[in-house]
């Protein structure tokens, strides 16, 4: 039976309302541009040799290895060789319809936002089988021409969350993940996500570091995959989103996020997402 794949997409939005999911194999990308979505990324690695940069953590994959990602985590994949084929089963879960699948005893969202979530989790071999026959329903569904189609990928998607969720807090799992982190880069990141309504600065960050501006921006760019100065507006503007999700009046969200004037934040969205804070709020809120 021929193996069903998708041909590799760089949107970063989803089209569908609850989920989309994507099976994806390539010998041809090297890295894709660190990015955040709008929705739950789960993504289960399968081969090649890649690395993950997740929030200034750098993880080596291994295949069966999952990777979680909730709407405010920069990541990016570098895929480190193109001679081993870059295969992977990437599930966007929109977090509204998440919510409603879970109830008052089971939150499915924990994995993607529980305080002790992990990023990257290890499988053994049975729990690659169950995942993957999950995760191969769903991808089926796509010419799925029976009745119940919006029963099942319900059905489907609480089933893999259920099993996600208690991998990611199972505290007896000796599985380990290779991941590699800077105390100093952790720290750095941790103050601008708490001082994010402030102007902040890479001239501030280094004199609250002790570093010089040189050694602060080689070590950030080592370990996230972005200089400081790309990772500080872009965790604005998650910021910034989350706000006008909240239906925040656009014209204080640039204040609330650290932008000097309205005009600076808006030419930041639109470059940043090519639409305006205004055409956002229509598409998502609206």
């Amino acid at each position: 039976m021929k193996k069903r794949t998708h041909e590799y997409q760089t949107r970063q939005y989803m089209l569908s309302s609850d989920y989309e999911i994507y099976h994806y194999l390539n010998s041809d990308i090297r890295s894709i541009s660190i990015h955040h979505h709008d929705f739950y990324e789960f993504y289960f690695f399968i081969s090649g040799d890649v690395t993950y940069l997740i929030e200034g953590k750098s993880y080596k994959l291994e295949p069966g290895n999952i990777v979680l990602i909730n709407s405010k985590e920069l990541h990016q994949a570098v895929i480190n060789s193109e001679e081993a084929y870059y295969e992977r089963i990437v599930l966007w879960i929109n977090k509204a319809f998440l919510k409603k699948l879970s109830n008052n005893e089971t939150d499915l969202s924990l994995c993607f936002e529980g305080f002790n979530k992990k990023n990257v989790l290890s499988t053994d071999i049975e729990q690659q089988k169950n995942i993957r026959f999950i995760l191969n329903k769903l991808v089926g569904l796509e010419n799925y021409q029976g009745i119940g189609y919006e029963l099942l990928y319900k059905a489907y998607i609480t089933e893999l969350m259920v099993h996600i969720n208690n991998l990611a807090f199972n505290e007896s799992a000796e599985l380990s993940v290779d991941m590699k982190k800077s105390n100093l880069i952790d720290g750095i990141i941790e103050y601008i996500n708490n001082h994010i309504e402030e102007d902040i600065t890479v001239d501030q960050i280094a004199e609250q570091f002790y570093l010089s501006k040189f050694h602060l921006s080689r070590e950030f760019k080592k370990y996230t995959g972005t200089t400081i100065h790309r990772y500080i507006v872009q965790k604005k503007l998650i910021e910034a989103k989350e706000l006008i999700l909240k239906e925040v009046p656009i014209i204080d969200v640039y204040k609330q996020c650290g932008f000097g004037d309205y005009s600076n934040f808006f030419r930041a969205f639109k470059n940043e997402y090519g639409i305006t804070p205004k055409q956002y709020y229509e598409a998502m809120v609206k």
